[in-house]
């Protein structure tokens, strides 16, 4: 009787044990580096609407301003995931850090310059001072490639201020602290409400460039590959129900986006349409970071535009049939 007792107390052990496994929640902290409803808002979702738990991750979500510092947290082994742009990975990878891009949200420039009502025409912004973002994220390319754009010399012909994120520039120009920069897509709207006109349209130009995606590790993908493929199904999962469940989704843009609330119908229009079914990481887009970055970075011009992504993930997804699943 007691041999059995013990068989019991051991089948019971092993079950509860497994189950506990089978119900374990791998656990992965994440960064996104805009306040705004951009392209990371699709993690917000996969966050608030229980994706990530589906498919047995708790995530937790911080915001960190900008991807160069994001990523510092990324290679403290603080973050495993970054929400972030391709020139901070180039930048990075050039250093010697261990870091790649697996997704891309939005894989074209889409940003927009503009300007204060006092400047009436392109040539006024001679000598003006611009709210800009820190080195190696999209905003400052987008600012100097826009400036180049209409004849200027970003370094002589302006004042570039390190200011930081949009809202923070936008504040800079409503305080008379600068008289222009660069917004995105789905910050145009909120803009053109404070009063400020749009200088040079890059968005229209379709210019292939890794805006956004998600950044991880090749030790990442190494050791944590199975917590990384189910982040990568709760991510398009994520982008599907994105398109798909409108009402909730924008709740979800309430709760975490720090602009104005009124032009999140805006944003999601753009967004449903600019986001990818399936997220493939743009090799297009690094050729033309890297083509712009040659200028003042000589050595850049020897590296490989794939050596910075890697799509192993999204084929793997693809692959196994989720995304279609999604559908059905």
């Amino acid at each position: 009787m007691r041999h059995r007792s013990l068989f019991v107390a051991f089948i019971i052990m092993v079950f509860c044990g497994g189950s506990g496994k089978l119900n374990a929640q791998e656990r992965l902290n994440f960064a996104y580096i805009s306040p705004n409803a951009g392209s990371s808002s699709v993690l917000w979702v996969a966050k608030d609407a229980g994706i990530f738990k589906k498919h047995g991750l708790d995530v937790n979500v911080v915001y960190i301003e900008g991807t160069p510092k994001a990523l510092m947290s990324l290679f403290a082994g603080e973050l495993q995931v970054v929400a972030g742009t391709g020139p901070a990975v180039v930048q990075a990878k050039m250093r010697g850090a261990d870091v790649t891009m697996i997704m891309g949200f939005e894989v074209f420039l889409p940003y927009y310059l503009i300007a204060t009502p006092d400047v009436k025409r392109v040539e006024d912004l001679k000598g003006k001072i611009g709210a800009n973002h820190s080195a190696a994220t999209s905003a400052d390319f987008a600012m100097r490639l826009g400036l180049r754009n209409i004849g200027f010399d970003p370094e002589r012909d302006v004042n570039l201020r390190v200011v930081g994120a949009t809202n923070l520039r936008m504040l800079a120009m409503q305080q008379g602290q600068a008289q222009f920069t660069v917004i995105t897509t789905t910050e145009r709207e909120e803009g053109e409400k404070r009063g400020f006109k749009v200088l040079v349209d890059l968005a229209s130009k379709r210019i292939p460039y890794p805006h956004s995606g998600l950044i991880t590790s090749q030790r990442m993908l190494r050791e944590k590959h199975d917590a990384m493929l189910r982040f990568g199904r709760a991510t398009v999962e994520a982008i599907h129900f994105f398109k798909t469940q409108k009402a909730p989704t924008i709740a979800v843009l309430k709760k975490y986006a720090k602009t104005d609330l009124s032009t999140l119908d805006t944003a999601y229009a753009y967004l449903k349409t600019a986001l990818p079914d399936a997220p493939y990481p743009t090799i297009e887009g690094m050729k033309t970071y890297i083509a712009e970055a040659e200028r003042t970075q000589k050595e850049i011009a020897k590296t490989d535009p794939a050596s910075f992504v890697d799509s192993s993930i999204v084929k793997s997804v693809e692959k196994e049939g989720f995304l279609k699943s999604l559908s059905h």
